[in-house]
This record gives structure tokens, C-alpha cells and sequence, in this order.
């Protein structure tokens, strides 16, 4: 089975139980579980199947953790690796305001 590690970044921690649940669903232990607030770019190195995680903003804007993240990880070299990705949004109305 391939390597698998899971990276999420969560403010109100709905984007980490959902990252959890599918965690518990494929197999994958909680080692492999990180919060991209805490992880470092080497973290990625391990793992063949990425899957990364977050929750959105406003009009769709990212979690803030992933900016920072995203900056460190940009130049890394992932060819050979399978990503998925999933995010959970917010049901807001143009102007940013919950329905």
C-alpha cells in the first residue's frame, strides 16, 4: 500500500475532524496526520499519496496556515506523487455574510 500522509489546516477545527475521519477511513494513522500550521516542507518527502485539506473564507479565500505553507512548499519537486484534495466552504452570500 502506498504511503500516505494527510496535511489540513483548520481554524475551528472542521477541516482537522474531517481530515481525521478520512484518516480513519483509508487506514492511516495519526502520525501521519499533520496541521500545515506545525508541518515543514520535509514532511512531504515520506509519502507517495498527499492529501491535503482546507477550509475556506470569505469569497473562497484559502485558511490562513495554508499561504505560509504553500510559500515553503512551493519550489519542492512532487512529480511521482498523487495528490488529492478536499476542502469544506462556508455558505456565505457575495458580501461575505452567512446565509
Amino acid at each position: 500500500m502506498k504511503t500516505i500522509g494527510i496535511f489540513y489546516g483548520s481554524s475551528t477545527g472542521t477541516t482537522e475532524d474531517i481530515a481525521k475521519r478520512i484518516a480513519a477511513k483509508l487506514g492511516v494513522d495519526a502520525s501521519n496526520l499533520y496541521d500545515v500550521a506545525k508541518a515543514s516542507p520535509s514532511d512531504l518527502a515520506g509519502y507517495e499519496v498527499l492529501i491535503l485539506g482546507s477550509s475556506t473564507w470569505g469569497a473562497g479565500d484559502l485558511q490562513d496556515d495554508w499561504y505560509d505553507f504553500l510559500a515553503k512548499i512551493k519550489k519542492l519537486d512532487l512529480s511521482g506523487k498523487f495528490v488529492a484534495i478536499f476542502g469544506c466552504i462556508s455558505q456565505c452570500d457575495g458580501n461575505g455574510q452567512r446565509e
